[in-house]
């Protein structure tokens, strides 16, 4: 309020809040909004301070994996080149004159230098599908010529270590649209991690790492007979018309609870130096990027009387006269 001034003397002109109480409900309204804004703030840089934490614990996690895939990939690079080097010189230097040992070393070189092969297969087509230049090529495929190949290639190897092997392969054709190569990779990597598992009782381990190179699995004793692989093809109809390709053993079998971490990159459910069973941690990985690039998928689940299941599901082709 104030005078007017000398020309209305006693005059004044005055202002007054037609709501005194606005006033301090407007000053109530901005320190709540402000306590507000102060506690979205906090809560952002708490959330936020703890995905960084979480996201350095999972780079941390896959630093350390990635390191142990270099040295399980030079120990399992440097095992079979150590074989074939040593065994190839015996002969070369013409040092072994028996027929059966000759044989019996060549096998030796063979394997080694397949195993060297499907390791170095599996790390390229990694690397490949890593950077998305992994390509495939689709065509009509029988199913049951690559189940019967494959598993006819690996049978002499199987039978030779005292392998029990069946292949239970249905007559007539079962087509799906798929790369024949890349399915085939499927089940040499499955048979070959089978084969790796698949330990005599008095030799398994106490414990045994989940590889998936290489694929594989781990988990506690069993009583199972071991050395027994089997590998199987099927067509389902339901819920929809899928082939199915089974590929078992009797090794310990994987963890409760791993079921699906195995088929993860670099994932070990156990050190893999220490129990003695090598691989590049990639082969479940590739395996089941291959299948569901296929539109199908590869799935594990225990084996009834211990071991080890592991189901690969593609759709077949609309083609009623191969079914």
């Amino acid at each position: 309020a104030t005078e007017v001034g000398d020309a209305l003397p006693h005059w004044e002109v005055a202002a007054y809040l037609v709501n005194p109480a606005q006033l301090t409900q407007a000053a109530r309204i901005a320190s709540l909004t402000l306590g507000l804004l102060i506690t979205v703030l906090l809560l952002a840089i708490g959330v936020g301070s703890w995905l960084i934490v979480r996201s350095l614990n999972s780079e941390l996690k896959l630093a350390r994996q990635k390191t142990d895939f270099v040295s399980n990939v030079s120990h399992e690079l440097k095992t079979p080149l150590t074989s074939i080097r040593m065994f190839s010189e015996l002969l070369a230097d013409g040092r072994v004159t028996d027929s059966g040992k000759q044989r019996s070393y060549l096998n030796i070189i063979t394997a080694e230098a397949a195993r060297l092969t499907r390791l170095i297969n599996n790390v390229l087509d990694f690397s490949r599908m890593e950077r998305g230049e992994k390509k495939y090529n689709f065509q009509s495929c029988d199913l049951e010529e690559v189940v019967r190949m494959t598993a006819e290639t690996f049978r002499p190897h199987f039978q030779a270590n005292g392998f029990k092997f069946e292949c239970a392969v249905p007559e007539g054709k079962i087509l799906v649209e798929g790369d024949c190569d890349a399915l085939s990779q499927v089940i040499v990597n499955l048979l070959s991690n089978a084969e790796k598992y698949s330990i005599a009782p008095e030799r398994r381990p106490p414990a045994r790492r989940v590889d998936d190179g290489d694929s594989g699995h781990a988990g506690a004793e069993t009583s199972a007979p071991a050395k027994d692989i089997s590998v199987s093809l099927a067509q389902k109809s339901s819920p929809l018309s899928h082939a199915e390709i089974r590929v078992m053993d009797r090794g310990p079998g994987v963890p409760r609870g791993s079921g699906e971490k195995i088929f993860e990159k670099f994932y070990r459910a156990h050190d893999s130096l220490s129990n003695g069973i090598q691989g590049s941690g990639l082969g479940l990985t590739i395996a089941r990027q291959i299948a569901r690039a296929h539109g199908g998928d590869l799935v594990y689940e225990p084996r009834e009387g211990g071991g080890s299941c592991f189901i690969l599901r593609l759709p077949v082709s609309n083609t009623d006269e191969h079914r």
